[in-house]
């Protein structure tokens, strides 16, 4: 069994490794500097003065560190590795691909190797093995830190900019200093915003046996929104849960049709996506925002096929659910119904299917005979003839009145 060799001693060409890497380290900091601009790409994008002066000196720091570890036999102490992650924090605030930095490392990790074995001989096999497993020790140690200070500094990043959108959002949509917060965020606002309310329908997994529920409604609205991002870019905002929420994207040039970006929206989220839409100045958010909530309300209550819908699309229904008097006669006409919810569910379903017997017998597995009797006593009960022409538009109105003064959970 090979005796282990103390760093310090380990000698190749006849020459103690952590004294030739000293002697050599200018020489040995371009070689690494160059091989990282040709191997790099991301390197060949920063300043002259930047490699010749930030990136050089990490290089000069990890080519030392290392030096030290040979010499006093040790890994990489505390002090050392915060140098590391400090520099790993400084790219990240850059932007700089962590990636980049990893494969930085590497590079010079295989450039140390190389000038400490340059004269290394068949009777230097043992210390040119323990120096390699040193390096590539070394190198474990090193990523480690990078990695760490990278993603720390991300995370933080990340948090502030998410909690900086998330203040936006609630000024935008509650009210208040719009201007301020932005400007306290470093975020420009756009001249206007698609404001968009939106239902999304459930994903195949949620119910799926053995799939965590909570797990695969979080990953439908981060692919939903991922959709959003990568057609208008990062100044979108948004509230969503399971079912939907708020989202306001800028408009802009990018953003020329909003249809297209929901329908690849749903896709990327694999559901269905019911929305109501109306552009808004930052100013106009809060009123626009409840407007289109509430236009969301009447194309669930009129049973409206997943799709973009604006107040245009639906603006008898919507004045036919607005509070007053008119909508309270409205609901109250449906009153008889309610001690008899097999009428009530026979009623939306011939509604919703168009006045379709046949359809919605099928729907509610009973004989379409069993629908004209259920809808027959629709109309002794309340006057109202669903059957009848001139009693469809009246029943139609009464349904969604009652459907507005008393929402269903």
């Amino acid at each position: 069994m090979t005796e282990h060799k103390c760093g310090g001693d380990l000698t190749l060409g006849g020459q103690r490794v952590h004294e030739r890497l000293t002697r050599e380290e200018p020489e040995l900091i371009a070689r690494v500097l160059a091989r990282i601009q040709a191997e790099v790409a991301d390197y060949r994008r920063l300043p002259v003065e930047e490699l010749a002066g930030d990136i050089a000196g990490i290089t000069r720091q990890a080519v030392r560190a290392f030096a030290r570890s040979l010499r006093e036999d040790r890994e990489l102490n505390a002090a050392e590795l915060r140098q590391v992650g400090a520099s790993a924090v400084r790219r990240a605030e850059e932007g700089f691909p962590l990636e980049a930095v990893l494969t930085a490392y590497h590079v010079g990790a295989r450039e140390i190797f190389a000038v400490g074995s340059a004269s290394s001989g068949t009777a230097d096999v043992a210390d040119l093995l323990e120096v390699a497993d040193r390096v590539l020790a070394f190198v474990g140690t090193v990523t480690g830190a990078v990695t760490r200070g990278y993603l720390e500094e991300l995370r933080t990043k990340v948090g502030q900019e998410h909690t900086a959108r998330r203040s936006l959002l609630s000024v935008l949509v509650d009210g208040g200093p719009v201007d301020v917060v932005a400007r306290s965020a470093g975020i420009t606002l756009p001249a206007r915003y698609v404001v968009l309310s939106v239902e999304l329908g459930p994903h195949a997994d949620e119910a799926s046996p053995g799939v965590d529920a909570e797990i695969a409604v979080r990953r439908k609205l981060r692919r939903f929104l991922a959709a959003f991002e990568q057609a208008c870019g990062d100044g979108v905002l948004a509230s969503l849960d399971g079912p939907g929420g708020l989202v306001l994207l800028p408009l802009s040039d990018r953003l020329s049709d909003g249809h297209a970006v929901l329908d690849a929206a749903g896709r990327a989220a694999g559901v269905t996506v019911l929305a109501a839409a109306e552009t808004a100045a930052p100013a106009e958010v809060r009123e626009v925002a409840a407007q289109t909530g509430e236009v969301l309300d009447v194309l669930r209550w009129f049973g409206r096929a997943p799709g973009l819908y604006r107040l245009d699309d639906v603006l008898v229904e919507y004045q036919l659910t607005r509070p007053g008097a008119a909508r309270d006669r409205l609901a109250a006409a449906l009153d008889p119904l309610e001690a008899h919810p097999e009428l009530v569910e026979t009623l939306d379903a011939y509604l919703a299917l168009d006045t379709n017997r046949r359809r919605t017998a099928a729907q509610l597995h009973v004989h379409p005979n069993t629908v004209d009797y259920r809808l027959r006593r629709v109309r002794d009960l309340t006057g109202i003839d669903p059957l009848h022409p001139a009693g469809l538009p009246r029943i139609i109105a009464a349904s969604a009145a009652r459907r507005a003064a008393h929402p269903r959970p």
